[in-house]
């Protein structure tokens, strides 16, 4: 038994076309999903990278493991119950993660690994999709005969964009989100905060538009070399035999509430991602199921199909057998420091400290009816406020185990802008945007082909 983890930094769920997306800026993801089980309503349980990645190696909630951000407040993990890997080593199951996410830094991210491939010569967040694959094929190749966990982890799709110009031009459809609007970028044009419309090159409705065409790219991007790990899979016999998950450590914000390209917050932008999964041996083909889910649940998940038993103080539920969850907790702790509440009907959004942002304490949203969150009922709907948040101090109260790390990040002040520099924002105030910088250096070409 074999199974690949494709773990793409930054990538949004509705900029597939697996997930509604009018573009096809992944054709692999696509036949993925349609050979496998498609999650609707996936979640991180905890947000940005640090703390999303913390739960899914460990199982376990932030407010356990005890990292809900990043900076020296994420370098430390609660290490009281064995990680994903080590688990599976410790069963006789090779393990290896191909990534540069422990220089993030994230040591407790090496733990447990009998093999790990830090792809090195780049800064970590920029190392490109064709050398983490070129160690990814060859790992493949060398341990064929071998029951593995393979985790291989793409950065591309995390700013900055830098795309081969054949991947922009394979993505072009002349569609661009609903949202936001001309008008909108017109009025945001004032704006004066992290990652704003123009602290980030964003000065016009054709600015946005390349934007997009450049975040969709590098998808492209990720997606041809997730095709030539596919290739090798079936030139060797094992593709059937690999169960391949896709999924994210969280999305992106691309305006919706005046930030482009960041994760910051728990609005669905950053913390709803993308879960597929194909095992033709024991999934169906081309289902799709809408029941909440987390993206942490792989990890439980992962256990089940090497049977491998699960410790009882994991957070983590397989998808193969676990239960339904009637409501999802999810956390963010960079730059802003929020919890939420989501059910299938709604999404409740608890800002313990704003940063540098005007927001309410309460946000309340209706998930069918205003899927991108733009209007807030917690005015109107008092009684659903009122339900969600007991829901809220319920979950807090079952899984502290201490200090609660979030209220102490609120406390202490979410980091963010002094964590990567005033200098930073200084200069793409001075036209050093990434939509700047991309036109100075791209990836190098590649024949882009469909399926």
């Amino acid at each position: 038994m074999k199974a690949l983890y494709i773990d793409i930094d930054s990538l949004r769920p509705d900029h597939l076309r697996s997930y509604g997306y009018s573009r096809e800026t992944a054709p692999n993801i696509s036949r993925l999903a349609q050979e496998g089980v498609r999650f609707e309503n996936c979640y991180v349980s905890d947000s940005p990278c640090m703390a999303s990645r913390a739960s899914t190696i460990s199982g376990r909630f932030g407010i356990k493991n005890g990292i809900v951000t990043h900076g020296d407040r994420g370098e430390k993990m609660n290490l009281d119950t064995p990680t994903l890997p080590l688990l599976l080593r410790d069963s006789g199951i090779k393990t290896c993660a191909i990534s540069t996410f422990g220089r993030h830094p994230s040591p407790w991210f090496y733990v447990g690994w009998e093999d790990f491939k830090d792809p090195a010569g780049w800064n970590f967040q920029q190392t490109p999709a064709w050398r983490v694959n070129e160690l990814a094929v060859d790992w493949i190749e060398q341990n064929k005969d071998e029951d593995f966990l393979l985790w291989v982890q793409f950065w591309d799709v995390h700013a900055v964009y830098d795309p081969p110009k054949s991947c922009e031009e394979a993505v072009k459809d002349g569609n661009y989100p609903a949202y936001p609007t001309s008008e909108e970028i017109a009025e945001r044009q004032g704006d004066d905060f992290w990652h704003c419309a123009p602290m980030m090159g964003i000065h016009s409705y054709e600015d946005f538009k390349e934007m997009i065409d450049l975040y969709d790219a590098e998808i492209r991007y990720v997606d041809h070399h997730i095709g030539l790990l596919l290739n090798k899979l079936e030139s060797l016999g094992i593709m059937d035999e690999t169960l391949i998950i896709v999924s994210a450590d969280h999305g992106e914000e691309l305006g919706e509430h005046g930030v482009f390209v960041e994760h910051w917050s728990t609005y669905d932008g950053t913390s709803k991602v993308p879960l597929i999964m194909r095992h033709p041996q024991t999934l169906p083909r081309g289902q799709v199921r809408k029941e909440l889910v987390y993206q942490m649940d792989m990890s439980a998940t992962l256990l089940e199909f090497f049977g491998v038993g699960r410790p009882l103080n994991w957070d983590s539920s397989s998808l193969l057998s676990g239960h339904a969850r009637p409501y999802l907790v999810c956390g963010h702790g960079l730059y802003t420091a929020q919890r939420a509440v989501v059910t299938d009907e709604w999404k409740l959004i608890k800002t313990m400290n704003p940063g540098m942002w005007e927001l309410p304490e309460y946000q309340l949203f209706d998930r069918t009816h205003d899927p991108y969150e733009r209007h807030s009922l917690h005015e109107t709907r008092l009684e659903v406020v009122g339900k969600l948040n007991v829901l809220l101090t319920e979950w807090e109260e079952a899984h502290q185990q201490s200090d609660d790390p979030m209220v102490v990040n609120a406390r202490l002040g979410p980091p963010g802008i002094e964590l990567y520099g005033q200098e930073t924002m200084s200069a793409f105030r001075t036209g050093r945007t990434p939509m700047s910088i991309v036109k100075e250096h791209r990836k190098p070409e590649i024949h882009v082909v469909s399926r």
